[in-house]
């Protein structure tokens, strides 16, 4: 029997800190506070009223950037450095225990499936860094960025998942965990930072990738 599991990747798979510590040296280069600015980018990048109407995921980078300029009172300061930014994305890493769960878990049988808020100019990149054959979805694919209930919608069209042969391993709780549990997706929440969740729990809650193996034979 086909076994499925479905990824969030940044955060969960991927280490996104590299891109917000270049953001933030970025800001140090050009005289403003680095952790305001980090933060600012984060809260922007996060904020789903910023792709409504949808847009890819690298113009809302470049967005993100113009917002920077626009907070600190700046002109194509930030913007400039767009490039750099994107590179940085591109060339993230994964979370020191992915790769042999990852590795573990394609050897167990289990049918990878990545849903991404990311666009095809960068996730190749992403996607290549993990070493283990992937079927990749994007918000571009979609036009539609999680928690929207059409991106999962989408993949679930596309695949016979059952409430037995399928689950959901995600960090985001908001974009990930809440939706799943609206769709009734049996979900692990890679609670990475310990967070406290909200009223909705996952059917499982790990703190890194490989607690996952004993729970997926």
């Amino acid at each position: 029997m086909a076994k499925y599991i479905t990824f969030d990747c940044y955060g969960t798979l991927l280490n996104e800190a590299a891109t917000y510590d270049e953001v933030a040296q970025l800001a140090k280069a050009i005289g403003v506070d680095g952790a305001q600015a980090r933060q600012a980018f984060i809260e922007y990048q996060d904020d789903r009223a910023n792709v409504i109407p949808y847009l890819d995921y690298d113009l809302l980078t470049r967005n993100n950037l113009q917002h920077l300029d626009e907070l600190f009172g700046l002109t194509h300061q930030f913007e400039r450095y767009f490039p750099e930014v994107l590179l940085a994305h591109r060339q993230l890493v994964p979370f020191p225990e992915v790769l042999a769960t990852l590795t573990t878990l394609h050897e167990r049988g289990y049918h990878l499936i990545m849903m991404s808020n990311s666009s095809w100019d960068i996730i190749p990149f992403n996607a290549a860094v993990l070493k283990v054959p992937f079927d990749i979805w994007t918000a571009e694919d979609v036009k539609a960025y999680k928690p929207d209930l059409a991106f999962f919608n989408a993949v679930a069209a596309a695949y016979p998942f059952t409430a037995t042969n399928h689950i959901h391993i995600a960090q985001g709780y908001t974009s990930d965990i809440m939706a799943t549990d609206q769709l009734g997706w049996r979900s692990v929440w890679v609670n990475r930072d310990h967070q406290h969740s909200g009223a909705v729990r996952p059917t499982y809650e790990v703190h890194q990738l490989d607690e996952v193996l004993p729970l997926l034979p």
